[in-house]
């Protein structure tokens, strides 16, 4: 398939110091969101909690953000090649920011789900556009790395999070205003950096949106089961831990350790991805995540096996969110690639709200090993699809 310069950056290739500004304007950018959502998701579950809200109730409003993102993805390349990428992500800065006051000021919990809708359609947009914009940065031989080194700045920010609300309170205005004035300090690097440098798409993608999924099966579907398998880890494992006897302090922990993997090995996977099939790595990386599923119950009991285990799980299971955005960035270019990532990100959220319904009826039916069986059925099915697009994909030479 021949491509014309669909997507440029400053109309004519970047010299290193422009690749280094342009590189520090988004990851910036996006560390900065991550912790303003790493504070804002457990502060609005602890003042629904706090104001007697059914937890029915809560896990809807909770999943507006997903809805958002499922929603919007698939119109974000066509809005890209009307919009610039820098006032696109400007007026979702704003949007975002503008948010975080507003569920103070407007304390009904159905007010808050148009809030959080609203407040979800500006992150995907920020998500969506900021992950194209480290593709197009990298080249063959270093996407991993650079792809890593942003999921990792990513995971620091997220988990820094509940350190900062820990700092300023769950009590009046304050965690509010500090959010929105942590998200709106995100528009500052991407003002001061990325102005001029940002990628642009001028035509439309020679794929339709939904083909991503057959034309890359084994990149598109890595975003899907680790959504799935990250949100089932986050709002169901310690829920398991809890229903075989562990105290919750304990089956807490299990976040930490699952975030330490994530922040900690994004960057080896995506170095080792640089320098192999980047299928094989997928695979690898979906096997990691049957086993270690079906290893919990077995390490659950003791702490010096379940630290290290979930601490390797946690890291090798998000390689499958790296590799694939990576093998999606090798595989396509130009808008082409703005619309693939949007179906990526498009898979995760949809992994995202599937994953703990279908845990949660595995859960009603076998009390509590459920939910190994429905997370290793969806790592074993990705085993499959892996296995075999690294049996029978064609190799492409490396640049």
């Amino acid at each position: 398939m021949t491509e014309k310069s669909l997507t440029m950056l400053a109309d004519a290739p970047l010299t290193e110091r422009e690749r280094r500004r342009s590189l520090v304007a988004v990851i910036a950018c996006i560390s900065v969101v991550g912790m303003g959502l790493g504070v804002s998701i457990p502060l609005l579950a602890l003042m629904m909690e706090r104001n007697g809200v059914p937890a029915s109730i809560i896990g809807l409003n909770t999943a507006m953000p997903a809805l958002a993102t499922f929603l919007m993805t698939p119109f974000i390349p066509a809005l890209l090649r009307r919009i610039p990428a820098i006032p696109f992500l400007l007026g979702c800065i704003a949007i975002s920011a503008i948010a975080m006051p507003s569920y103070y000021y407007f304390p009904n919990v159905w007010l808050w789900f148009f809030i959080r809708f609203m407040n979800g359609l500006a992150l995907t947009g920020l998500f969506v556009v900021s992950e194209f914009w480290v593709n197009m940065l990298a080249d063959d031989k270093n996407r991993g790395r650079l792809i890593g080194i942003y999921g990792t700045v990513l995971s620091c920010g997220f988990a820094s999070g509940p350190v900062l609300l820990f700092l300023v309170g769950t009590e009046g205005v304050a965690p509010f205003a500090v959010i929105g004035a942590l998200i709106l300090s995100a528009a500052v690097p991407l003002v001061l950096f990325g102005r001029g440098l940002a990628p642009r798409v001028t035509e439309r993608p020679s794929h339709a949106f939904v083909t991503f999924l057959m034309a890359a099966p084994a990149a598109t579907l890595a975003g899907f089961v680790y959504g799935a398998t990250e949100t089932n880890v986050f709002n169901m494992l310690p829920i398991y831990g809890v229903r075989i006897g562990l105290t919750e302090q304990y089956a807490a922990f299990v976040l930490s350790l699952f975030a330490a993997g994530n922040i900690l090995l994004q960057i080896p996977i995506g170095m080792w991805s640089d320098r192999t099939d980047r299928r094989l790595v997928l695979l690898f990386c979906a096997s990691i995540g049957l086993l270690g599923t079906l290893a919990l119950p077995f390490v659950m009991g003791s702490v010096w096996l379940f630290a290290p285990a979930l601490f390797f799980f946690g890291g090798v299971v998000v390689g499958m969110y790296t590799v694939g955005l990576t093998l999606l960035g090798e595989r396509f270019k130009g808008a082409n690639l703005a619309a693939a990532n949007a179906a990526f990100v498009m898979m995760f959220s949809l992994g995202a709200l599937v994953g703990p319904p279908m845990a949660g009826v595995a859960m009603d039916l076998w009390n509590p090993h459920g939910l190994i069986v429905a997370m290793a059925s969806l790592c074993g099915l990705y085993v499959l699809v892996a296995g075999w697009r690294y049996l029978t994909a064609p190799r492409e030479p490396r640049q």
